[in-house]
């Protein structure tokens, strides 16, 4: 088979590609935003990186071990704190879906900035291991993405875009009469 006819040069993989590297573009810059430009840019960004990880084709590999994970614990820190101290006071919400609920006694908090960073660690990942351009890191990358977005990134899509929606439209309850 000719190396563009891979499932890795499908046009559904392309455009996630695309995709995730202006999540991870943007995300990586924005130290520049303040929260509600941040929150107003996510709300656009993670439906669509759902809706894109949901149409990539299942792929296969029998070459585990040969992706390389390009985001070191140092990237995800400097991420994690450069969005949390972004979103401040918006970046706390709490998980009623999450599994730990039903063993605690309390509410479940997680954080917007920690689920952005979980979700661009696995795209930033993929993307380095798709500028390979070796057919058999592709495919590892793209099982190995596919499978994430299932028992992880793809829930913390949905959780997190909750999360910035009540952020944006935040209700104040103006009725004093209690």
């Amino acid at each position: 088979m000719d190396d563009l006819q891979h499932i890795g040069y499908s046009r559904e993989v392309i455009e996630f590609v695309a995709v995730a590297k202006e999540f991870c573009s943007y995300l990586e810059g924005s130290h520049e935003e303040d929260a509600s430009e941040l929150l107003s840019k996510l709300q656009k960004f993670i439906p669509l990186i759902y809706l894109k990880g949901s149409l990539l084709p299942s792929c296969e590999s029998d070459n585990l071990g040969m992706m390389e994970e390009v985001v070191t614990e140092e990237d995800y820190n400097a991420l994690l704190a450069t969005l949390s101290r972004t979103l401040g006071e918006n970046d706390e919400y709490l998980e009623v879906f999450d599994e730990n609920m039903q063993y605690s006694e309390t509410p479940v908090v997680n954080s917007i900035s920690e689920k952005l960073c979980d979700i661009y660690q696995d795209l930033k990942n993929f993307i380095s291991a798709y500028r390979s351009g070796m057919i058999d890191v592709i495919e590892e990358a793209l099982w190995q993405l596919n499978n994430s977005f299932e028992l992880y990134w793809g829930k913390a899509c949905a959780s997190v875009l909750r999360a910035i929606h009540l952020a944006i439209y935040k209700v104040v309850d103006t009725d004093d009469s209690m």
